[in-house]
């Protein structure tokens, strides 16, 4: 297991870097933690690969995007008749009652949501396969970059993010790490080879991704409240 994989274990759930508070540049008496997730779902190497992936693949995530609009209206237009008190959206009480009588409307529902979802992630794979190719290759210049933060500042131990109880504002590396990390990788390639797939830990790096993806989505629907848990990476391509 790299030291990628050993920081990043049990490292709890957190926003990058660039998108919360900066934390002081020094560490204290030899001993430091730091945010491998941050790091790299925050590093400038994502945003100009999001740049290019939202180019290059524009059309199918143009396509993708239509056909999600069109099936968020044929969702609508087929648990219409579920909306008891017409307010145009359907709640836990509603689908409930439907179960309770055994609606036929509930499994048109969930064909049509199921098969919509097929066709738009088929849509968005080359792009999405695109962002886990980027992202793994960022994930793998970590390594690096903390070694080089780490031998600057004389650090003798780090410890992941998720680990530390309690911390002195000066102890946080992380934001050191991800300007190091930007220095040495200020890009990557989002053409993955021939038959690529993403380990186990990319897809979980790209799964957060894609949680702060979306709850950056919600936070433009709910005119800018605060989002949970931290805003998504910029220039994330858009094909929900």
């Amino acid at each position: 297991m790299n030291t990628f994989k050993k920081v990043l274990l049990g490292c709890a759930i957190a926003a990058p870097a660039a998108f919360i508070a900066a934390q002081a540049n020094a560490q204290v008496n030899g001993i430091g933690f730091a945010d491998p997730e941050s790091v790299i779902l925050g590093a400038k190497a994502l945003d100009a690969a999001n740049q290019t992936i939202a180019t290059t693949y524009k059309a199918q995530l143009d396509q993708a995007r239509t056909r999600q609009q069109a099936l968020d209206t044929e969702l609508a237009t087929i648990w219409a008749p579920l909306d008891t008190n017409k307010d145009k959206q359907l709640s836990d009480a509603e689908v409930q009652a439907a179960q309770a009588a055994k609606s036929p409307v509930l499994a048109r529902l969930e064909a049509a949501q199921k098969a919509g979802q097929q066709e738009v992630s088929r849509l968005r794979a080359p792009a999405t396969l695109a962002q886990a190719y980027a992202i793994e290759q960022i994930s793998i210049k970590y390594e690096a970059a903390m070694k080089s933060v780490v031998a600057a500042q004389k650090v003798s131990l780090l410890l992941s993010a998720g680990a530390v109880q309690y911390n002195a504002p000066a102890a946080d590396l992380t934001d050191e790490i991800k300007a190091e990390l930007d220095r040495q990788t200020p890009s990557v390639s989002v053409t993955p080879p021939a038959n690529w797939q993403p380990n186990q830990q990319t897809g979980q790096l790209f799964q957060r991704y894609q949680q702060l993806v979306y709850y950056s989505a919600m936070q433009r629907q709910q005119g800018g409240a605060a989002a949970p848990a931290g805003a998504a990476p910029k220039n994330a391509p858009q094909g929900r």
